[in-house]
């Protein structure tokens, strides 16, 4: 794509207002998610989370620059009725809509589906594929012409519960590996300063090429991550130290009443050694000190069965997370951006590249791949 490689255009400048056709007084305003004080009047929805909070788009927009914007729903009588935080991408992966980059899950927040079909026709009026990550609102329909991309399992902790019932509801074998843990000696603490910080995302990104044959996130993002979640007391990241080898860890985000296992990575060397049963069983414990109602596990594709049994050995409650798209009549994807990056990838995944190479490359590469 010749020029700009990463244009971001908005049709509908903030603070512009367009009435739905809905037999209802629905308006859409484009706004500032970040800042708007509506949008945050919508996170009291059930379905908003870590994902639609400030602080992390806030990590977004610092990391890759990405200009985050929100289409805010509002009914003359009600006041804020639904909100959907999206992003305008063209770049050489093509042009689109993305709600939200880089997150897990941001799902359209509504009241009623006359709300949902009024943000909806606002995002077909780009006349952009529109990519949506969603994991509670399954009232929006494929008969809206979305279509159900790819459904990946999400888990879900409550910690209500005493310690001893929780270590009871996990499996024997969830139980025997946090004993195991403790036996060979494994202590862990919080990360702290840089040294921490590096050596979690060397291990980080060593395992997503060893294993995934992927590029990993720039320590950038982490860093804008624990900036934005500090002022709030919301970063925890938690490392499993077999004497002063850091061999896993674990980033925690707390927003709301939940605690979010973020990111983890561990040695291949040292599994047997059980850091990431420990480190899940400290974020149990963590998020109970915390006042904290649920730990977040997150979501984990259908084709890695193993993290899947991983998380349901904790006793997790188990959803589903459906990736949607809908795509404009007529368009054409930019197959063959797409293809490149993906060869690129595997080329500088490949075992023999150093670390430091791979973790330049997606330093640069990485926001492509929104």
């Amino acid at each position: 794509m010749a020029g700009d490689t990463r244009r971001i255009v908005w049709r509908l400048p903030i603070g512009r207002t367009r009435l739905s056709n809905s037999t209802r007084s629905i308006s859409i305003s484009c706004i500032d998610p970040i800042t708007d004080p509506a949008w945050c009047a919508l996170l009291k929805h059930p379905s908003a989370g870590l994902f639609h909070s400030p602080p992390w788009l806030r990590a977004i927009r610092d990391a890759y620059g990405f200009a985050i914007r929100a289409y805010l729903a509002r009914d003359v009588n009600d006041g804020p009725v639904g909100g959907l935080a999206v992003c305008e991408i063209d770049d050489a992966a093509g042009h689109r809509l993305v709600t939200v980059p880089f997150s897990d899950s941001c799902d359209p927040l509504f009241t009623s589906d006359e709300v949902w079909r009024a943000l909806f026709r606002e995002l077909q009026s780009h006349q952009l594929p529109v990519n949506l990550r969603c994991l509670n609102e399954h009232r929006i329909s494929t008969e809206d012409g979305l279509t159900t991309v790819k459904r990946a399992r999400w888990h879900r902790l409550s910690v209500l519960s005493p310690a001893e019932e929780l270590l009871l509801r996990m499996t024997p074998e969830c139980r025997r590996a946090i004993r195991r843990a403790n036996k060979v000696g494994l202590e862990v603490r919080p990360l702290v300063g840089d040294e921490d910080r590096v050596a979690f995302h060397q291990l980080h990104a060593n395992l997503r090429k060893q294993k995934y044959r992927m590029l990993a996130q720039p320590l950038c993002f982490f860093e804008a991550i624990e900036r934005r979640f500090r002022q709030i007391d919301g970063w925890h990241s938690l490392g499993a130290f077999l004497g002063d080898r850091m061999i896993a860890a674990t980033v925690y985000v707390r927003w709301g009443d939940t605690l979010y296992y973020k990111f983890n990575a561990s040695a291949s060397d040292a599994l047997n050694t059980r850091p990431n049963n420990l480190l899940v069983w400290s974020g149990v414990m963590l998020a109970q000190s915390l006042g904290c109602r649920f730990l977040d596990l997150g979501p984990s594709d259908d084709d890695q069965p193993g993290l899947i049994r991983f998380k349901r050995n904790f006793g997790a409650q188990e959803h589903e997370l459906r990736f949607l798209r809908w795509t404009p009549p007529g368009w054409r994807e930019a197959i063959t951006n797409r293809t490149r990056l993906g060869e690129i990838t595997r080329r500088l995944t490949e075992p023999h590249i150093p670390y430091e190479v791979a973790a330049r490359a997606g330093a640069a590469l990485y926001r492509y791949f929104a």
